[in-house]
């Protein structure tokens, strides 16, 4: 961010970062995608949208699973999260919760 502040433009980020880590250097297309977002003004790149699912936190699937131990009337679809969870990430954090993966549904069951 302070590199952006100085003016350095992309490549020049992009040719730091690969002198700096060598192989393992983020791609060019991303170092100037952040570029392009800190000089319009974003503070940081957790603010930046993203393509593809979002994320689920594990708060997130925590409140889901204690919703669905609650009233077991809920469902993923009833509760507004059928888009942010699979079944799998309701199953991996239900160890020692019983019950919760006969709540989960798959995106093409619905």
């Amino acid at each position: 961010m302070i590199e952006c502040a100085r003016g350095h433009t992309a490549r020049q980020h992009h040719q730091g970062l690969q002198e700096a880590c060598g192989e393992s250097a983020l791609p060019y297309r991303t170092v100037a995608r952040w570029v392009k977002a800190f000089n319009e003004g974003w503070q940081n790149v957790a603010d930046m949208r993203r393509p593809g699912r979002p994320s689920v936190s594990e708060e997130e699937v925590y409140a889901l699973a204690t919703l669905l131990d609650s009233d077991r009337r809920h469902t993923i679809s009833c509760a507004g999260l059928r888009d942010r969870i699979r079944a799998y990430d309701c199953a991996s954090h239900s160890e020692g919760m019983p019950g919760h993966e006969k709540n989960c549904i798959t995106m093409g069951s619905t």
